[in-house]
């Protein structure tokens, strides 16, 4: 009998122990949290300035702190619904937007998953708001403007890839051939590259 009692005592300890991980395991950061938050707010009031604003807010701020919360086997991996709304709120935020992706793309590299909307959330944007756009790859240094164009020419197929034909065809109407060149050249390098 104190044999299958102190089993019981033991099984039951178990049960609360791996209970007790899988709560912690559940636990977000107070980060995404926040994010989660502002986003379930963005949803509901999709067009009120004040909650885009307090998204944007939340939002991480580098390509580091991007990948702690969206990269691979993090607490909010992928981020699609967090990324592809970013270009959107440039409606009313247009600098700031620009600021935002163009900081966090200025130190990216193509990968899939949350890198790849990142990429497409920022040629979208590029390609909306072009002037803007320049205005602030301008502020880059030569090899933060380089690695920017060519994470964003880091397509497999850029005949399906309109938003950066887009960027570069604005480019050429802001009288910004140079810049422009250097997208195209990206692209070219890109596309001598092999597929995989």
């Amino acid at each position: 009998m104190c044999a299958h009692r102190a089993m019981l005592v033991v099984f039951c300890l178990l049960v609360m122990s791996l209970t007790l991980i899988q709560a912690q395991e559940k636990q977000v950061s107070e980060r995404a949290a926040a994010l989660n938050n502002a986003l379930a707010e963005l949803q509901k009031k999709p067009s009120d300035p004040v909650v885009q604003q307090r998204y944007l807010e939340v939002f991480p701020r580098d390509y580091k702190s991007f990948l702690e919360l969206f990269d691979l086997h993090r607490e909010l991996y992928d981020g699609v619904d967090f990324i592809r709304i970013l270009p959107e709120l440039a409606k009313n935020h247009d600098a700031e937007v620009g600021n935002l992706l163009v900081r966090l793309s200025k130190d990216a590299h193509w990968e899939g998953d949350a890198p790849s909307y990142l990429q497409l959330a920022t040629a979208t944007y590029a390609g909306q708001h072009t002037k803007t756009f320049v205005s602030v790859i301008d502020q880059l240094s030569p090899s933060e403007q380089g690695n920017l164009i060519t994470f964003l020419a880091d397509v497999q197929n850029h005949s399906a890839y309109g938003e950066y034909q887009d960027i570069i065809d604005h480019l050429r109407s802001l009288g910004k051939g140079g810049l422009a060149q250097r997208f195209e050249e990206a692209r070219k390098r890109r596309s001598q590259q092999p597929h995989g």
